[in-house]
Order: C-alpha cells, then structure tokens, then sequence
C-alpha cells in the first residue's frame, strides 16, 4: 500500500445538453478518480428550467465536496484541498465536522486514529455566497424501497400535498416494485461511481467501509430541487436516528448519524447561508420514534408485499435479493422489522410477509442479544433503538402470552423480569 499525503477535490464538468457532470479527484495527483451524475431523467417527463446559470455551477461545487468521501475513505490523509471553491472558516469547519463524525465508524472498523485526519484546504478567493431564489409549488420525496418512505407519503396524500419521489443512483428493481402501488410519478437520478478504480485500490489493501449515503444524497437533492423547480425536499427520517451504537476515543459512533437530527438541522442552516435560504429538507417523521412508523405502516396492506426494509438490497453492485426474496430474514434490519411488526399484527400475517418465523430461528439468538443490548453492542446497521425493541417485545408478549421459544424466553429472563408494569407503560407512551 502506497501512503499519500494530500487528498484533491479537483475540477468540474458539465454539460447542459445532456445534464451529465463529471467530478474529479485524486490521491496527490497520483491515483485519480473520475465520478459522474447523470441529472436528467433516467425515465419519464419531468419540467426542466433553464440550466445555463452561475446558480447550477455554485450547487456543482458544493455537490463535489459531498460525493469525494467515496474515494477520501480509500486512505484517509490528513490534508483535503478544495480546487474548485473557497472555502470560510466556518464551511471548512461544516465539513471537517461531516467526515470526522460521520466516518467515524469507518475509523473504528479499520481501527484508525481519527483525531490526526482530515484537514480542508482551499483555495485563496472571495467565498461565494448566493441567494438562489424562486417560488414552487410542488415537493420532492426522497423516496427508497422501505416502509418509512410509504408511510411518508400517505401522511402527504393525507395532507392533499402534491409532490413526486426522488430516487438516486440507479433504478432498483425493487425501487420500482415498492414505487408500484404509490402511482407517484418517480424521479431518478442515475450516480456512476469510479468502481474500477475503487476495486483496483481495495484489492491493493487499501482501507473500505460505511459512509454518510444519506448526507451525500442530501445535497445531490439541492441541484434536482432547483433544476425541476420544486419547493422543498421532504425526507423519512425518524427521531430513533439520533441514538448511538458504541464509543471509540471518546467519541459516540452513530452508523445513522447523517440520518439524525444534527446532521438535519446543519445541512439546513448550511444551504440556507452558503446556497439559498429558499432551500428546505425536512422530515414529517423527525418526532418519530421507529416502532410508531411501524404501527403505522401497519395500515397500509397494499404495501406489504412490496416493500423490503433489508439492506441486503443496497450494496454498490446492486441489490443482492430479487422480487421473489425481498428479505433476507437474516440480518440485524430484518429481525428489528419483523420484531416492530409482530407487535402489531397477527404472526401469521407478518410470517407470510418475511417467509419465515424469524422468532423460531435459533441461529438468531445472538443477534437479537445485541438489538436488546443484553449483549455486546449495537449492531452497525439502520437499526433502531434498544428501548424498542424492549417495548415490540412486551406487545409481542401481551398478545401471545403462551408464546415459548428461546428468543422470547431470552427476553422474559433477561427484561421482563426486570421491568414493572408501570415502567413498561412509561415506555410505551414516550415511543408511541
């Protein structure tokens, strides 16, 4: 493994006929990368504004920074020069406090030192600030293939909000199955990693892990809103984000950290200073904890064989599962769904959805120690918290009393026991 010094966020194209951007970057202009985002609609017609502007290129430039950390988490350097943009002092301390917190987890997976990492640079010009300026009338929905998103659009259909989905990277297929029974009109914005050169680096030991997604698409999503002239950009981002996993340095890691309210509110006040206060993301979820989404979604049964809140499903190759299998039923997100579920619905219904009895399967015992935090600790995945999972068990437990098998006799010695009736009813109304 060679060791590089400098990380460069270097240059820019675009084409406006074609709505394609290529990104450039490099380790000490050694080891490049190129990534391109494809902005015009991979399918359907969608009302497109003049792209000829200074307006597109500053979003572009903030856009650069963002998509980097694909290639920066390859061999984190300590210093990253911004060619493309100059940078304040409070910008560059938005961004050394996105990666050093954000990547944190990677740091503690490759049991890195994150306290030396990450220093931004740039270039010695005026910092632009605009004021991007316009009136809309419809919303953008960040919209994936898991229930938050659908339960997000019911409460908007409710609201008689009109609105279109947004999805990024490439058609899923199982982005086009959950979209299926909404009949929203989908836009998609293809992303094209340099995976070539990301699979040459890795193979050569280079480092790999988890990165801010959600805090990338985030500010892809300010130049769609511009472009496609919508009001606001609405997320499915719930309160039990804000809770952490473990610590490392003295630092709380949060595998959801750029699905959290921190990370919310300092995209927010970010755009609103350096790109236009005009701009806003917000989600109708926020005040929610996960297992209330649950109980809600719940009520929409024309989802239920179609949406799939599996992260087997999202990997850079594409999702490892078809339409025949959109769960695995085997991995920390999995069990947390079916536990929420159980909750709520009769097994048997909730079995036909995962295919299985994931409370019978034996080989998840361990896992289910972590997601009620009886043991080790929380899994690094878009789990939620441990408290509801103590809670799905006691409705699980309320509504199948003779319920007995190792998982639930697990939680019985370990929580139930513990816990008084009025402690359980605390519970309950803080979640729900």
């Amino acid at each position: 493994m060679e060791s590089f010094s400098k990380f460069i966020i270097s240059h820019y194209t675009r084409n406006p006929s074609t709505l394609k951007a290529q990104f450039y970057y490099s380790f000490d202009e050694k080891e490049k990368f190129i990534e391109e985002i494809d902005f015009s609609p991979l399918k359907g017609d969608f009302w497109l504004r003049n792209n000829q502007d200074e307006d597109i290129k500053h979003i572009l430039s903030h856009i650069h920074i963002a998509l980097w950390v694909s290639y920066y988490k390859l061999f984190p350097t300590k210093e990253i020069l911004v060619k493309t943009i100059s940078l304040d002092e409070k910008q560059k301390n938005f961004w050394n406090t996105f990666y050093l917190k954000w990547l944190w987890e990677f740091f503690y997976r490759n049991e890195l030192n994150p306290n030396w990492l990450a220093n931004f640079l740039s270039q010695d010009w005026e910092v632009k600030i605009r004021d991007i300026n316009f009136n809309a009338n419809k919303s953008l929905v960040l919209f994936w293939w898991g229930k938050d998103s659908l339960v997000t659009l019911e409460l908007l259909k409710q609201e008689k909000e009109k609105f279109d989905l947004f999805s990024f990277w490439k058609d899923f297929p199982l982005h086009e199955l959950a979209a299926s029974n909404t009949w929203e009109k989908r836009l998609i914005i293809k992303r094209s990693l340099d995976i070539n050169q990301i699979k040459k680096l890795i193979e050569n030991w280079y480092y790999n892990g988890h990165l801010p997604i959600t805090g990338i698409i985030s500010f892809v999503s300010i130049l769609v809103w511009y472009l496609y002239w919508y009001k606001r950009v609405i997320t499915s981002l719930e309160k039990s984000a804000d809770e952490w996993n473990t610590t490392y340095y003295w630092f709380e890691i949060n595998h959801q950290r750029s699905k959290s309210s921190e990370f919310e509110n300092m995209f927010n006040d970010y755009v609103a200073k350096y790109i236009s206060k005009w701009f806003s993301s917000y989600s109708p979820l926020r005040q929610w904890y996960e297992i209330k989404i649950v109980k809600e979604f719940c009520k929409y049964s024309q989802y239920f064989k179609t949406f799939s809140s599996c992260n087997r499903n999202f990997h850079i190759e594409g999702s490892k599962l078809t339409e025949d299998q959109l769960r695995c039923g085997i991995c920390p997100k999995c069990l947390f769904v079916y536990t929420m579920m159980r909750a709520f619905l009769w097994k048997e219904i909730v079995n036909e959805i995962f295919w299985k009895d994931i409370l019978e399967d034996i080989s998840n015992v361990e896992l289910f120690k972590e997601l009620l935090w009886i043991q080790w600790i929380k899994p690094f995945e878009c789990v939620w918290t441990n408290e509801e999972m103590v809670l799905a068990f006691r409705l699980i437990f309320n509504n199948e009393p003779t319920l007995d098998n190792e998982i639930m006799n697990l939680y019985k010695m370990k929580i139930l026991s513990e816990m008084t009736d009025d402690e359980f009813k605390k519970l309950e109304g803080k979640l729900l």
